[in-house]
């Protein structure tokens, strides 16, 4: 997390944060999509995420979550497939909240 931020609470559906500064931005049009994208990016650095701009492209994304879900739970895939199996599983509960 940047040096200034220090959570509160975390929970896996929000986070409190000791300090936060409203940016006001006026604006009389509408942000084009890769201004809020950027907007976003930055928001979550903000927040003490990681942007990662070697995860490009599908591929790339899907194989970082190979590796984070096998980090995660102590295994290793031996194909994509397995992975695949657990999104999917992941995507059902995510569903049903």
């Amino acid at each position: 997390m940047p040096n200034n931020i220090t959570p509160i609470i975390e929970s896996n559906n929000f986070i409190v944060l000791d300090k936060y500064t409203n940016i006001v931005i006026s604006s009389e049009s509408y942000q084009t999509e890769a201004e809020l994208e950027k907007e976003l990016i930055n928001d979550l650095i903000n927040q003490g995420y990681e942007y990662r701009k070697d995860i490009d492209s599908t591929e790339s994304m899907l194989n970082n979550l190979r590796t984070q879900i096998e980090n995660l739970n102590k295994t290793t895939f031996q194909t994509m497939n397995g992975c695949v199996f657990v999104v999917n599983i992941l995507i059902k509960q995510m569903i049903l909240l």
